[in-house]
């Protein structure tokens, strides 16, 4: 039915497809961790994220990455709310991660005084 040639035709493009599924797969179970960005996290979705979620009053047990943090870890730091952390994640979106922590200061609402009360709860 096929030729030689032809048969090793499509070996070659079979192991090739498959050389890039198992690439992919291993880049899938590999990948380090990127910023969470606003369009990959659904306000349903995040609500369902109980292992992110601070209780009132609770301050976090160690600094926030804002780089990495999703919607509900930043929206659980004093001084921010749900408007400011989405804020957050659209600045990020729109011009990648933050470079240093006064950044921030970028974002409507947050001022000096406020970076300055959030900078031990915060890194980079």
């Amino acid at each position: 039915m096929f030729t030689k040639k032809e048969k090793n035709i499509i070996l070659i493009v079979a192991a090739v497809l498959l050389l890039g599924a198992i690439g992919l797969l291993v880049r899938i179970v590999l990948k380090k961790q990127r910023p969470v960005r606003s369009r990959d996290v659904s306000m349903e979705e995040s609500f369902l994220r109980e292992d992110e979620q601070c209780s009132e009053g609770k301050l976090p047990s160690e600094p926030v990455n804002v780089n990495t943090a999703g919607l509900m870890e930043l929206e659980a730091l004093p001084y921010l709310g749900i408007e400011k952390a989405k804020d957050i994640l659209e600045y990020r979106d729109k011009n990648g991660p933050f470079l240093n922590l006064d950044d921030l200061t970028k974002i409507s609402g947050i001022g000096k005084k406020t970076l300055d009360k959030l900078k031990p709860l915060i890194t980079l």
